[in-house]
């Protein structure tokens, strides 16, 4: 099969079965690290145990990273950011100084709609196979929130319904998705990630970086660190007004 690697599927595996142990051994270099608050958002059935290897490589390079999995992206768009922005207020104030914003999946959908709020203290966006478009998955994904979109509709709590998308419902998430962040934004995409569309993930405000590897190869693989860390690293935070 074009592009596998046993080796490299292997080391996921083990980042996913003990996320304190760093699946690849990575040179920290100088150039990498920094300091500050950054929020790592997950999405679409993202889980704490899939962002541990991220939170942890960041962690070794100096920031202070909050994860944020609530509903592990499967709830109302509107809600969800409106929860993240109180976490990122909280992060903010006990860092003094502006959050770093790091989106996986769909977690960077909502990433993004909190970083266009001129008055959210963020510094940066960084987002990581994130489709801007809705429809920029694949097509078993696309059914797949599709059924889920049908059971929350139907009552089911906790997750997305039928009016988040075509509704009014998330009107003001749809609107944050399309406004233009006035802070550093980089996405970071692979064309060979089999669940996101790499097109859709091209977001004309952003500066964006190509890394080789699959969906979940960005949370554990060498070159998504290097390109978060650069980018993470290319914005200095400053203090938050009092």
């Amino acid at each position: 099969m074009t592009g596998f690697s046993l080796s490299r599927l292997l080391r996921r595996v083990r980042a996913l079965l003990d996320p304190a142990k760093d699946p690849v051994p990575v040179e920290l270099t100088d150039g990498w690290r920094g300091t500050g608050p950054v929020v790592l958002v997950g999405g679409f059935c993202t889980t704490e145990l899939n962002l541990d290897p991220l939170r942890a490589r960041l962690t070794r390079l100096g920031y202070a990273v909050t994860t944020y999995t609530v509903g592990s992206g499967l709830g109302c768009g509107r809600r969800t950011v409106a929860d993240l922005k109180d976490v990122v207020r909280a992060a903010a104030r006990a860092a003094g100084s502006p959050v770093r914003l790091l989106g996986y999946s769909r977690g960077g959908q909502f990433a993004r709609a909190v970083a266009a709020d001129p008055s959210m203290p963020v510094s940066s966006l960084v987002t990581l196979g994130t489709p801007f478009d809705v429809y920029g998955v694949s097509v078993p994904l696309r059914l797949q929130a599709a059924a889920l979109a049908v059971a929350g509709t139907l009552g089911v709590p906790g997750l997305f319904t039928l009016s988040c998308f075509y509704g009014t419902c998330c009107a003001s998430f749809h609107d944050g998705l399309r406004a233009v962040p006035e802070v550093p934004f980089t996405a970071v995409y692979s064309r060979e990630d089999r669940l996101v569309r790499w097109r859709a993930c091209l977001d004309p405000a952003a500066r964006t970086i190509e890394v080789p590897g699959s969906h979940l190869g960005l949370l554990v693989d060498h070159e998504p660190l290097r390109a978060v860390a650069e980018a993470l690293g290319a914005c200095d935070a400053s203090p938050v007004p009092a």
